[in-house]
């Protein structure tokens, strides 16, 4: 059996899916669940912002910040292990429990 679909035109992706709005907040990273971290990748984070902080190396530090994920490209000022926060170069203080990444440049 041969089925022919003839002239009927193909939809775009985003016309299949009833509800666009799904699509949009992806695109957006609107709502977004913060990832789990295992331990190692933990204990791993903890060492690369010590060192990128005595070699004031510039980093991209991704973090989960307000439902949203977000990228900065900045350096380590200061670190304080009692409350757990680390301050950036921009005057912005994030606590570790936000950052989900961290990469030298």
């Amino acid at each position: 059996m041969n089925f022919d679909r003839g002239f009927i035109k193909w939809q775009p992706f985003n016309s299949v899916i009833p509800n666009k709005n799904i699509l949009d907040n992806i695109k957006n990273n609107e709502h977004i669940s913060k990832p789990i971290l295992f331990p190692e990748e933990i204990e791993n984070l903890n060492k690369e912002i010590i060192e990128a902080y005595y070699s004031h190396n510039l980093i991209e530090l991704t973090i989960y910040e307000n439902n949203k994920i977000r990228t900065y490209k900045t350096t380590i000022t200061k670190i304080d292990s009692n409350i757990k926060t680390i301050h950036l170069e921009n005057n912005k203080t994030i606590y570790f429990s936000q950052i989900i990444h961290l990469r030298t440049i």
